[in-house]
Protein backbone atom coordinates (compact mmCIF):
# COMPACT_ATOMS: atom_id res chain seq x y z
CA UNK A 1 0.00 0.00 0.00
CA UNK A 2 1.48 3.40 -0.88
CA UNK A 3 0.67 6.23 1.40
CA UNK A 4 0.93 9.51 1.19
CA UNK A 5 0.60 11.89 4.29
CA UNK A 6 0.29 15.75 3.55
CA UNK A 7 0.83 17.37 6.82
CA UNK A 8 2.44 20.71 7.22
CA UNK A 9 3.38 20.12 10.91
CA UNK A 10 6.56 17.89 10.50
CA UNK A 11 6.66 15.99 13.96
CA UNK A 12 2.88 15.14 13.64
CA UNK A 13 3.96 13.73 9.88
CA UNK A 14 6.66 12.37 11.29
CA UNK A 15 4.64 10.15 14.20
CA UNK A 16 2.12 9.04 11.75
CA UNK A 17 4.46 8.11 9.31
CA UNK A 18 6.02 5.94 12.22
CA UNK A 19 2.85 4.77 13.35
CA UNK A 20 1.73 3.37 10.09
CA UNK A 21 5.29 2.15 9.45
CA UNK A 22 4.59 -0.35 12.53
CA UNK A 23 1.27 -1.11 12.31
CA UNK A 24 2.48 -4.32 10.14
CA UNK A 25 1.20 -3.88 7.23
CA UNK A 26 3.51 -3.51 3.55
CA UNK A 27 3.52 0.01 3.26
CA UNK A 28 5.76 2.39 1.83
CA UNK A 29 5.13 6.67 3.22
CA UNK A 30 5.79 9.44 1.52
CA UNK A 31 5.44 12.91 3.32
CA UNK A 32 4.64 16.58 2.09
CA UNK A 33 4.20 19.68 3.94
CA UNK A 34 1.90 21.36 1.72
CA UNK A 35 -0.91 20.75 -0.95
CA UNK A 36 1.30 22.14 -3.79
CA UNK A 37 3.87 19.55 -2.68
CA UNK A 38 1.09 17.15 -3.01
CA UNK A 39 -0.31 17.69 -6.33
CA UNK A 40 3.20 18.04 -7.72
CA UNK A 41 4.36 14.73 -6.68
CA UNK A 42 0.94 13.20 -7.88
CA UNK A 43 0.68 14.40 -10.81
CA UNK A 44 4.42 13.77 -11.82
CA UNK A 45 3.02 9.85 -11.80
CA UNK A 46 3.48 8.96 -7.93
CA UNK A 47 1.42 5.34 -7.61
CA UNK A 48 -0.52 6.35 -4.24
CA UNK A 49 -3.18 4.32 -3.11
CA UNK A 50 -4.10 6.64 0.21
CA UNK A 51 -3.66 9.83 0.97
CA UNK A 52 -4.04 11.27 4.78
CA UNK A 53 -4.62 15.01 4.08
CA UNK A 54 -4.42 17.40 7.47
CA UNK A 55 -7.57 19.33 6.84
CA UNK A 56 -5.97 22.46 8.62
CA UNK A 57 -3.03 23.54 6.93
CA UNK A 58 -2.07 27.20 5.88
CA UNK A 59 -2.33 28.34 2.25
CA UNK A 60 -4.38 24.85 0.67
CA UNK A 61 -6.24 23.26 3.55
CA UNK A 62 -6.98 19.30 3.37
CA UNK A 63 -10.50 20.06 1.91
CA UNK A 64 -9.62 22.39 -0.75
CA UNK A 65 -6.76 19.49 -1.63
CA UNK A 66 -8.65 16.75 -1.68
CA UNK A 67 -11.10 18.30 -3.85
CA UNK A 68 -7.84 19.50 -6.34
CA UNK A 69 -7.29 15.73 -5.97
CA UNK A 70 -10.24 14.51 -7.37
CA UNK A 71 -10.70 17.08 -10.20
CA UNK A 72 -7.14 15.70 -11.52
CA UNK A 73 -8.37 12.20 -11.66
CA UNK A 74 -6.88 10.55 -8.10
CA UNK A 75 -9.05 7.48 -7.23
CA UNK A 76 -6.97 6.63 -4.65
CA UNK A 77 -8.90 6.79 -1.05
CA UNK A 78 -8.61 9.94 1.18
CA UNK A 79 -8.48 9.95 5.14
CA UNK A 80 -8.56 13.11 6.55
CA UNK A 81 -6.54 14.17 9.98
CA UNK A 82 -9.05 15.86 12.29
CA UNK A 83 -9.35 16.94 15.97
CA UNK A 84 -13.28 17.61 14.93
CA UNK A 85 -15.72 16.01 12.91
CA UNK A 86 -16.43 19.73 11.95
CA UNK A 87 -15.81 19.00 8.17
CA UNK A 88 -17.75 15.55 8.24
CA UNK A 89 -20.56 17.05 5.45
CA UNK A 90 -17.45 18.21 2.93
CA UNK A 91 -16.00 14.55 3.16
CA UNK A 92 -18.91 13.21 1.17
CA UNK A 93 -17.84 15.70 -1.92
CA UNK A 94 -14.77 14.37 -2.46
CA UNK A 95 -15.16 10.31 -1.60
CA UNK A 96 -13.50 10.70 1.26
CA UNK A 97 -13.08 7.41 2.90
CA UNK A 98 -12.93 8.21 6.78
CA UNK A 99 -11.61 10.54 9.60
CA UNK A 100 -8.61 9.87 11.39
CA UNK A 101 -8.76 11.82 14.89
CA UNK A 102 -5.92 13.64 16.41
CA UNK A 103 -3.30 12.65 17.83
CA UNK A 104 -3.34 9.34 16.23
CA UNK A 105 -3.03 6.41 18.24
CA UNK A 106 -0.85 2.83 17.22
CA UNK A 107 -4.89 1.45 17.70
CA UNK A 108 -6.42 3.80 15.52
CA UNK A 109 -4.19 3.44 13.21
CA UNK A 110 -4.07 0.27 12.99
CA UNK A 111 -7.58 0.06 12.78
CA UNK A 112 -7.77 2.43 9.85
CA UNK A 113 -5.23 0.56 7.92
CA UNK A 114 -7.11 -2.72 8.39
CA UNK A 115 -10.39 -1.22 6.84
CA UNK A 116 -8.38 0.48 3.91
CA UNK A 117 -6.26 -2.97 3.43
CA UNK A 118 -9.96 -4.84 3.17
CA UNK A 119 -11.81 -2.39 1.14
CA UNK A 120 -8.59 -2.51 -1.63
CA UNK A 121 -8.29 -5.86 -1.88
CA UNK A 122 -11.93 -6.35 -2.30
CA UNK A 123 -12.05 -3.30 -4.63
CA UNK A 124 -9.52 -4.41 -6.60
CA UNK A 125 -9.44 -8.08 -8.23
CA UNK A 126 -8.39 -7.65 -11.44
CA UNK A 127 -6.06 -10.29 -12.49
CA UNK A 128 -4.43 -12.27 -14.90
CA UNK A 129 -5.04 -16.09 -15.72
CA UNK A 130 -2.08 -18.49 -16.89
CA UNK A 131 -0.30 -21.99 -17.25
CA UNK A 132 1.70 -23.36 -14.69
CA UNK A 133 2.23 -27.32 -14.06
CA UNK A 134 -0.03 -27.83 -16.68
CA UNK A 135 -3.51 -26.20 -15.36
CA UNK A 136 -4.50 -22.76 -14.75
CA UNK A 137 -4.04 -20.19 -12.21
CA UNK A 138 -5.38 -16.74 -11.72
CA UNK A 139 -3.03 -14.85 -10.21
CA UNK A 140 -3.92 -11.00 -8.87
CA UNK A 141 -2.70 -7.68 -10.12
CA UNK A 142 -1.96 -6.52 -6.53
CA UNK A 143 0.14 -9.62 -5.71
CA UNK A 144 2.93 -9.22 -8.29
CA UNK A 145 6.09 -7.96 -7.80
CA UNK A 146 7.55 -8.14 -11.24
CA UNK A 147 8.17 -10.56 -14.17
CA UNK A 148 11.41 -11.41 -15.20
CA UNK A 149 12.13 -14.39 -18.43
CA UNK A 150 15.09 -16.47 -18.20
CA UNK A 151 15.41 -18.29 -21.32
CA UNK A 152 11.96 -19.51 -22.56
CA UNK A 153 10.81 -19.60 -19.66
CA UNK A 154 8.74 -16.28 -17.51
CA UNK A 155 8.77 -16.18 -14.11
CA UNK A 156 6.36 -14.24 -11.84
CA UNK A 157 7.60 -12.84 -8.67
CA UNK A 158 4.97 -12.40 -6.02
CA UNK A 159 4.98 -10.15 -3.10
CA UNK A 160 6.43 -11.89 0.08
CA UNK A 161 8.56 -14.24 -2.42
CA UNK A 162 6.75 -16.93 -3.90
CA UNK A 163 7.44 -17.32 -7.43
CA UNK A 164 5.39 -19.03 -10.41
CA UNK A 165 6.77 -20.47 -13.13
CA UNK A 166 4.86 -19.93 -16.46
CA UNK A 167 4.89 -21.07 -20.02
CA UNK A 168 4.15 -18.33 -22.01
CA UNK A 169 6.13 -15.43 -23.69
CA UNK A 170 7.04 -12.31 -22.06
CA UNK A 171 4.76 -10.45 -25.00
CA UNK A 172 1.94 -12.51 -23.95
CA UNK A 173 2.09 -11.54 -20.41
CA UNK A 174 2.86 -8.07 -21.07
CA UNK A 175 -0.14 -7.88 -23.67
CA UNK A 176 -2.51 -8.36 -20.43
CA UNK A 177 -0.15 -6.57 -17.43
CA UNK A 178 0.81 -2.96 -19.23
CA UNK A 179 -2.45 -2.05 -20.19
CA UNK A 180 -2.78 -1.26 -16.04
CA UNK A 181 -1.50 1.80 -15.06
CA UNK A 182 0.59 0.23 -12.02
CA UNK A 183 3.10 -1.76 -14.89
CA UNK A 184 5.83 -0.81 -16.82
CA UNK A 185 8.08 -2.73 -18.53
CA UNK A 186 11.79 -1.73 -17.75
CA UNK A 187 14.07 -3.96 -19.43
CA UNK A 188 13.54 -6.12 -22.45
CA UNK A 189 13.83 -9.46 -19.76
CA UNK A 190 11.66 -7.53 -16.36
CA UNK A 191 8.15 -5.81 -15.95
CA UNK A 192 7.68 -3.99 -12.47
CA UNK A 193 4.61 -3.50 -10.65
CA UNK A 194 5.47 0.10 -10.12
CA UNK A 195 3.52 0.16 -6.70
CA UNK A 196 6.02 -2.15 -5.38
CA UNK A 197 8.98 0.10 -5.98
CA UNK A 198 11.21 0.75 -3.19
CA UNK A 199 13.51 2.98 -4.78
CA UNK A 200 14.58 3.67 -8.05
CA UNK A 201 17.37 5.56 -9.92
CA UNK A 202 18.57 5.62 -13.63
CA UNK A 203 19.88 2.25 -13.58
CA UNK A 204 18.09 0.32 -11.15
CA UNK A 205 14.79 -0.46 -9.45
CA UNK A 206 14.81 -1.72 -5.66
CA UNK A 207 11.76 -3.50 -5.25
CA UNK A 208 10.48 -3.46 -1.39
CA UNK A 209 10.89 -6.98 -1.11
CA UNK A 210 14.83 -6.92 -1.93
CA UNK A 211 14.89 -7.88 -5.88
CA UNK A 212 17.14 -5.07 -8.08
CA UNK A 213 15.86 -4.48 -11.31
CA UNK A 214 17.73 -3.37 -13.91
CA UNK A 215 16.16 -0.30 -16.07
CA UNK A 216 18.01 -0.60 -19.46
CA UNK A 217 18.60 2.46 -21.79
CA UNK A 218 15.75 1.65 -24.08
CA UNK A 219 12.66 1.85 -21.80
CA UNK A 220 14.71 4.66 -18.91
CA UNK A 221 11.77 6.85 -20.09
Amino acid sequence: MNILICEDMKNEADKLAGLINGAGFDAFVLTFPSGQDTLAAIGSGAVVDVCFLDIVMPGMNGVELAEKLRAGGFAGEIVFLTSSNDFAHQSYRVKAFDYLLKPPTPESVKDILTRLDSSRKNADQDGITVKTQGMARRIHLRDISHIEVIGHTVYIRLKGGPVVEVYATLGEIASQLLPDHRFVQCHRSYIINMSGIGTVTENEAVMRGGARIPISRGFRQ
